[in-house]
């Protein structure tokens, strides 16, 4: 018999509870909700900039000379031909070719990356890179995912706002999908530019007390947190998926709608990760859908939409269907299948 899963606590929780955070058991973690106004959160977000807590994303340190031969090993696209201070995302992928983990992979040194994925796959993803290790391999493979905290910095406003607080050691202008190590007050920290919500953003890996620092220098200029609930109303409205609970049913990078983005094979195309937009309040993950009465897939991300004042969704609906206009029965609500994203900021 299997006993209780541990429910992980994020390192900052004292301080997210002091800003007036409520508390949500989500991916195996106790994470910041909102801080009494989500709605309020997403629209700093969307308007300005929002700081958020992503420290539950596993993270792992993989260095040595042989560092790019597992990572190639463990994850497809052309992981071996990252170039120092860039990033890229891409997927693991099981036998049968479906993704089993979401990752950002920065090369922080010559023989240094920052791995960076699903919550959910934290585990299985640190035993594939072990297993990957070959006997005679210089590799180091380190779990930083409870000894540090992962902050994000994300909305229209989100570069000035760094190049205005964090520009001690951030420099001045790091494109997207680059990465840096930099000191924030005598502090060593790494920073990538990237975001999954829709808007520009940046990503810092940092020691406790330093991401505190960091939350309190940029709280002071005016910069709001923002909870979970406003994080993922963002990402469903950028049509951006998450491990849970969108891959897990089993995808292709095809049928999750990645191959192209990521540059890598599609494999598979039975099923699409489609944009639908719901009559009425969001139904559970795994509500099934129905067309004419007969099953064509099922639901699994929804979330009401501060960006469009409407209830939206992700769900795994037959390819043959999956086409703009389809109307579906979610087990007693409609639903219209639309095109992706919901939200794209125009600039």
């Amino acid at each position: 018999m299997t006993g209780p899963q541990r429910l992980y606590h994020v390192a900052l929780r004292d301080l997210h509870a002091a800003a007036g955070s409520a508390f949500v058991s989500r991916l195996g973690w106790s994470l910041p909700a909102h801080y009494g106004d989500p709605a309020a959160e997403h629209a700093a977000l969307r308007g300005h900039a929002a700081i958020f807590d992503r420290s539950h994303r596993g993270r792992f340190i993989v260095s040595g000379t042989d560092a790019s031969d597992v990572l190639h090993t463990v994850f497809a696209g052309h992981v071996d031909e990252l170039e120092e201070g860039r990033a890229m995302r891409t997927v693991a992928l099981n036998d049968r070719g479906e993704i089993d983990d979401l990752v950002l992979i920065a090369r922080t040194g010559g023989i240094s990356y920052l791995v960076t994925g699903e919550p959910t796959r934290r585990t299985a993803t640190f035993e594939r890179l072990n297993a990957a290790v070959g006997p005679d391999f210089d590799v180091r493979i380190d779990d930083r995912t409870e000894t540090t905290c992962l902050i994000a910095l994300a909305g229209p406003a989100a570069n000035e706002m760094a190049r205005r607080h964090l520009n001690e050691g951030l420099p001045a202008v790091l494109q997207p999908m680059h990465n840096v190590a930099f000191e924030f007050h005598g502090f060593r920290a790494l920073g990538t530019r990237t975001s999954d919500v829709g808007e520009d953003g940046f990503e810092l890996m940092l020691a406790p007390a330093v991401a505190q620092h960091v939350i309190e220098t940029l709280r002071a200029a005016g910069i709001p947190l923002a909870g979970f609930e406003a994080q993922e109303a963002a990402r469903v409205e950028a049509c951006v998926p998450a491990f849970s609970p969108d891959l897990e049913p089993g995808l292709s990078p095809a049928e999750a709608d990645l191959d192209t983005l990521l540059h890598i094979p599609g494999g598979r195309e039975r099923w699409m990760l489609s944009a639908v937009l719901i009559d009425g309040p969001p139904p559970a993950a795994g509500t099934r859908a129905l067309l004419s009465g007969a099953p064509v897939g099922e639901l699994r991300s929804s979330v009401s939409s501060p960006s469009l004042n409407a209830t939206i969704g992700l769900a795994v609906i037959e390819s043959r269907v999956a086409l703009p206009g389809t109307r579906l029965d979610l087990e007693g609500t409609s639903a219209t299948i639309v095109a992706k994203p919901f939200y794209r900021r125009r600039s």
